[in-house]
């Protein structure tokens, strides 16, 4: 039995095939989870973007690891627009969360 070209091993569970669209959308679910966290434990807005971008890289990276097995040949590549990436969406993320602790002088 041929799984999209390629033979199933016996035993093997086949791989879940997500679309591109479900990838994407899993990626920024992902992103602003990992950003509303950090940006409500942290009351640092930029220390809180950038402690997100770090952490949405390193779940990123485990998330693959755990999916193929092994380190990404090219995790150096994906880790630096990955940051910069999560980093974007970390700023607006934490946008409620800086305006709502400035009203409130919170802000450190």
């Amino acid at each position: 039995m041929a799984v999209h070209g390629r033979a199933q091993c016996p035993g093997r569970i086949p791989a879940i095939i997500m679309s591109h669209t479900a990838q994407i959308l899993t990626l920024l679910v992902s992103w602003i989870l990992v950003s509303v966290g950090c940006h409500a434990l942290i009351k640092r807005y930029f220390l809180a973007t950038f402690v997100a971008s770090f952490a949405s890289v390193a779940v990123l990276l485990y998330a693959g690891y755990i999916e193929l097995g092994h380190l990404d040949p090219l995790w150096h590549v994906s880790s630096i627009t990955g940051f910069f990436m999560a980093g974007i969406v970390a700023l607006v993320v934490g946008l409620p969360f800086r305006i709502r602790r400035t009203i409130r002088d919170d802000d450190a």
